[in-house]
């Protein structure tokens, strides 16, 4: 058996549905060996692009992603949407072909430390240098990219190992992971804290959505009467009207008022990670308590005082504590912070934000249920974050760990591929879209349908709303676009353009119904900040 055959059993075993990637001269063999198995090659535009579908693909279903390059260029466009997924803690496995083992040693064509260069993007990042071990390394790749804390992981197959001939081998069974409920005096401790806050706010992060957790969530917050609040990554975990939403916070501070967790006394932190909101924006001087309930040991930071953690199963954790804590009769505080913010998402407080504010609107009516709506990065993510209002949990992808450019349109296919029956609706700026808008074509060859928002004023607008908010001058932040209708036609792409709330809301009915790849290019004619 060739070793580049051994390679994608064992790929088959884990459950692999697709790969996305571009192929080089080092990893034919592999090509050769996938394209007799049961596994799809999604041929991408650029190795970036890979990285990002197999992002989102990891995201929507729980599972991995898999993405592939070449060496050298081939993998160094990876790692962009490599490190995303890893800050994110989304499953990826990234594989990466290299020179023959006889030139590593020395300098050669395309060849650079790829190993050393995915070291800090990262849980594990194993080269294989002997066919033999193909079936261990890809068995302990898989487990530790879900396992505990998810991230990404990276193999290297040089091309004369993927060559070499090795005896019969079978891929290692998998494993089914499970978790441990905390002790019951460690329970009855978090219950007490709970029960002798005078205003507790339970904080919402992404690790509900990867643990599955928010129905466990729900039933603790119907019981309870606890308010909560969630982190862009978070989106959806309570109804826009259920009273105890305090809706989303994240990035920017709100204005004074408008703030859930400084009026808190403790912050019931679940399933909360720290790179989703840095704590000494909520916490500066570190007075306010924090219980953590999540599935992995808590981050350290100064502003974050962990009064009491406790980690393991956190649906059953949940549960547990739902039959623990009293119902509790409401907090003036917090249905006071609950009344303002609903106001302030209900209005148009400056005319540079109609537009956008009535877009996102229009999203949160007129979007199914089980619509999985994409945010690329720029100031729309701000907008998205905010005002659009989801219907359901892990229907919304913000990236917001390493927060690149240009993950939303390459991020659609691998979410579409994943749930081939769910609408998809990408939001964007101009400047994210056109970093990785050849992806179209990838889109269009394997005949997917969504919608492509972009949003299109001419600069990178949230580093202008930055520099303004810093009383500097806004500089360096504009740029030209080509004719969005003809390069989106130039795809076979459907392209609308609208600069008004009732153009917009007529363009997304008529993109939804046709069942089509679309573009709606909405025009901002003042700068958005």
């Amino acid at each position: 058996m060739k070793a580049s055959d051994l390679f994608v059993r064992c790929l088959e075993a884990e459950g692999v549905e697709y790969i996305f990637g571009i192929p080089g001269e080092e990893n034919i063999d592999l090509m050769d060996s996938l394209s007799r198995s049961s596994i799809e090659f999604v041929v991408t535009r650029h190795e970036q692009g890979a990285a990002f579908m197999a992002d989102a693909y990891g995201r929507v279903t729980g599972k991995p992603g898999v993405c592939l390059a070449t060496l050298g260029p081939g993998a160094t466009n990876l790692m962009t949407g490599v490190a995303n997924a890893h800050l994110d803690r989304v499953p990826l496995v990234a594989l990466t072909g290299q020179a023959e083992l006889t030139r590593l040693h020395k300098e050669s064509h395309q060849n650079v430390d790829t190993i050393q260069l995915f070291h800090g993007i990262t849980k594990y990042n194993q080269p294989v240098v002997s066919a033999a071990t193909i079936p261990e390394i890809i068995r302990k790749a898989f487990h530790l990219t879900t396992a505990g804390s998810p991230g990404a992981v990276h193999i290297q197959l040089p091309e004369d190992v993927a060559k070499e001939e090795v005896q019969e081998r079978r891929p290692l069974p998998t494993a089914v992971q499970s978790m441990q409920l905390p002790d019951d005096q460690a329970l009855l401790d978090a219950a007490r804290l709970i029960e002798n806050a005078a205003r507790p706010v339970i904080l919402a992060g992404n690790g509900v959505i990867r643990a599955q957790a928010w129905e466990a969530l729900r039933a603790l917050i119907d019981h309870t009467k606890l308010p909560m609040t969630n982190t862009f990554m978070a989106k959806g975990l309570l109804p826009f009207d259920h009273p105890q939403n305090l809706f989303t916070v994240g990035g920017t501070p709100y204005p004074p008022g408008l703030r859930p967790l400084h009026e808190a006394d403790l912050v019931i932190a679940v399933g909360f990670d720290l790179v989703e909101y840095d704590p000494a924006t909520w916490n500066e001087d570190s007075s306010r308590r924090v219980l953590y309930l999540h599935t992995i040991p808590a981050e350290v930071d100064v502003h974050f005082p962990i009064q009491l953690e406790l980690v393991g199963n956190l649906p059953e954790m949940l549960r547990t504590l739902a039959g623990m804590v009293s119902p509790r009769s409401g907090s003036s505080a917090h249905d006071a912070i609950r009344a303002r913010r609903l106001e302030e998402l209900q209005s148009i407080p400056s005319p540079e934000e109609t537009l956008p504010r009535q877009v996102m609107w229009h999203l949160s009516e007129r979007l199914p249920k089980e619509t999985i709506v994409i945010s690329d990065v720029g100031l729309h993510k701000v907008w998205v974050s905010r005002w659009y209002q989801p219907k359901a949990p892990n229907r919304t992808l913000i990236y917001n760990g390493l927060a690149a450019m240009g993950g939303s349109l390459p991020g659609a296919i691998g979410a579409k591929l994943a749930n081939p029956t769910d609408p998809v609706v990408v939001v964007s700026g101009d400047g994210g879209f056109l970093m990785n808008a050849q992806e179209l074509e990838t889109a269009r060859r394997l005949n997917l349908a969504f919608t492509v928002i972009v949003f299109n004023d001419k600069r990178y607008s949230l580093i202008g709303k930055k520099q303004k908010a810093a009383g500097l001058a806004v500089t360096s932040i504009a740029f030209d676009n080509p004719d969005l209708r003809l390069f989106s036609q130039s795809f076979g792409v459907d392209h609308r353009k609208v600069d008004t709330a009732k153009g917009f809301a007529q363009a997304l009915d008529e993109a939804l119904e046709s069942k089509r790849l679309n573009v709606i290019e909405v025009v901002l004619d003042r700068e958005p900040f």
